[in-house]
């Protein structure tokens, strides 16, 4: 996998201080809480996914004490990152899509003008 790749490369002198520095941030952060082991599991799930984090982690371009304090959906590939922002804009485009189309039908022309539909029935519907 990419993470054994890593570790097996240039970085092998260097992953058991970064290992001991993300160890000692993450007790600093959470303090051992329930905090403490989801994100510990968050890390080594998201680590391990992540090559371009791992890297980044171990040429110290990401602190431990960032790394730390990351969420979930900063931990995630670029490749998920990016899937994940086009569903969110698709879901987006459809909200507006089906809001304006809502707005549309509340309108009735009328001799060429506009009218809103509620004020026509009135405030109690009739």
């Amino acid at each position: 996998s990419g993470e054994q790749e890593a570790l097996a490369g240039p970085w092998a002198g260097v992953v058991p201080a970064v290992s001991a520095a993300v160890e000692a941030a993450l007790h600093e952060e959470h303090e051992e809480g329930s905090g403490y082991g989801k994100q510990l599991r968050l890390l080594c799930a998201n680590i391990g996914r992540n090559p371009s984090l791992l890297s980044k982690l171990l040429s110290g371009e990401l602190s431990t004490a960032r790394l730390v304090r990351m969420a979930q959906h900063e931990l995630a590939p670029d490749d998920l990152k990016e899937m994940r922002a086009v569903a969110r804009q698709r879901s987006f485009d459809q909200a507006v899509a089906q809001r304006a189309g809502e707005e549309e039908r509340r309108f009735v022309s009328r001799n060429g003008s506009m009218v809103e539909l509620e004020r026509e029935r009135g405030e109690d519907g009739e």
